[in-house]
């Protein structure tokens, strides 16, 4: 829901969305890989996955006290004073991802290495035509 938009936005709505990482290194690990992309997935998909059917909301939309009481908290996404933009959902995520990436993450045997991989943009679809992307 997009509170601020003037049209039908501002009403509750869904979309698929599709989100591109782009990551850099300055060389190959002895897989002859930058990264397991399996091990990037495994890391992003708990922060990634909060967004499946949930309502991603502004904390200062008229509506987000009845969704609160309506909705458990983890069926609310809650973007504090701004709208759920694609573009505010592409920085949110940016800075999730960066930050993991820079503590490193381990599975099993799926290991990024804390810092070895940088996040270079981070781009979330919300058509086929339209996206927004976030880098520094």
């Amino acid at each position: 829901m997009l509170s601020k938009h003037p049209e039908s936005c501002r009403f509750p709505h869904g979309h698929t969305r599709t989100i591109e990482v782009v990551v850099i290194g300055e060389q190959l690990d002895s897989n002859d890989m930058l990264v397991d992309f399996k091990a990037l997935k495994l890391a992003l998909k708990p922060e990634f996955d909060t967004y499946d059917h949930a309502m991603a909301i502004n904390s200062k939309d008229p509506a987000f006290e009845q969704f609160r009481q309506q909705y458990p908290p983890e069926a609310l996404v809650v973007f504090e004073n701004q709208d759920p933009s694609t573009e505010a959902i592409a920085e949110r995520l940016f800075i999730f991802t960066k930050n993991l990436l820079a503590a490193g993450f381990q599975e099993g045997p799926y290991v990024i290495p804390p810092g070895r991989i940088k996040l270079e943009s981070l781009r979330v679809w919300e058509t086929e035509n339209t996206w927004a992307e976030f880098s520094e």
